[in-house]
C-alpha cells in the first residue's frame, strides 16, 4: 500500500509540474512575440490602434519565408508568425507602424521596434 501511495504522488506530482511548465511558458515549445522583418527593421505585433486619420498605404512587400516561432526571423520579408505569401502593407502618415494581411484577409497591426544605443 505505501508503495502505490509512493508511486501515486510521484506521478502527481510530475504532472502538476509539466502542467505548470506549460502555462509560465518555459515550455520550450511555447510560441513568442510576433516578429516580421521588413527594409531592415523588426516590427513586433501589437495591441495599438491606428489613428482615424491615418489609413493603408500601398504593398511594400510579401511574407518571402516563415521561420519557427522561436526563432528570430533573419533577413527581409521574413517572420515567425505569417505564411509564406501574407502582404505587407506601409501605414499612412507614419513610418512606426506595416501592417500584414494574411491569405484570410485578416490584418495585423506591427510596430517598429526602436533599437536602443
Amino acid at each position: 500500500m505505501k508503495r502505490t501511495l509512493s508511486f501515486l504522488s510521484v506521478v502527481y506530482l510530475t504532472v502538476l509540474t509539466a502542467c505548470n511548465q506549460e502555462s509560465t511558458g518555459t515550455n520550450k515549445e511555447s510560441s513568442s512575440a510576433i516578429i516580421i522583418v521588413v527594409e531592415n527593421k523588426e516590427y513586433n505585433g501589437t495591441e495599438d490602434k491606428l489613428d482615424q486619420t491615418q489609413e493603408i498605404g500601398g504593398q511594400i512587400g510579401t511574407i518571402e519565408k516563415k521561420t519557427k516561432a522561436t526563432k528570430m526571423p533573419a533577413g527581409n520579408n521574413q517572420s515567425n508568425y505569417f505564411t509564406v505569401g501574407s502582404k505587407i502593407y506601409s501605414v499612412k502618415g507614419t513610418e512606426d507602424y506595416i501592417i500584414v494581411k494574411d491569405k484570410d484577409h485578416k490584418s495585423q497591426l506591427m510596430k517598429k521596434v526602436v533599437q536602443k544605443r
